[in-house]
């Protein structure tokens, strides 16, 4: 692939970044939700698919918060009704973290929209392409990770 290619790819690539920005920004505003909480709740979403509700712990270190930026945010989501505090393991001093159903039915609300917009998106490419795209969002959010991981050159 020539530069000019790359770098168009690159420059949609931020396009595209923006415009979920965008989107996220204008939904927490008007669901008065901040991004780090909906960052939490993707996560916290995402990590009880896996099979494993998350600890505070590992939502600050995944959001690269302090703990007590950590505690603060996730006793708004607890007093929103969000989030439950478990103490399901064998340690009985290891808090989970769980989503609870209002929060799924707020994260509907907020991002079904979006979802069937991209869907349609996505429905106009064969299962192949679906393929090959699917594995270079996951390698670009690899690549994203580990420029983020090594920090900006000097």
């Amino acid at each position: 692939m020539d530069s000019t290619a790359s770098f168009d790819l690159i420059l949609l690539l931020q396009e595209f970044g923006q415009a979920s920005d965008r989107y996220v920004e204008a939904t927490g505003s008007l669901h008065k939700t901040h991004r780090t909480e909906m960052n939490a709740l993707a996560l916290i979403m995402r990590l009880e698919r896996a099979g494993t509700p998350p600890t505070p712990g590992e939502i600050s270190r995944a959001l690269q918060l302090s703990s007590p930026a950590t505690s603060a945010m996730l006793g708004r989501l607890e007093r929103r009704g969000h989030i439950e505090r478990l103490q399901i393991d064998k340690d009985r001093r290891v808090q989970r973290i769980k989503l609870t159903p209002l929060a799924l039915a707020d994260g509907r609300a907020m991002f079904v929209p979006l979802a069937e917009s991209m869907r349609e998106v996505i429905s106009h490419y064969s299962s192949a392409e679906v393929e090959l795209i699917s594995r270079f969002m996951a390698q670009a959010t690899a690549g994203v990770d580990r420029a983020h991981s090594t920090g900006p050159e000097d």
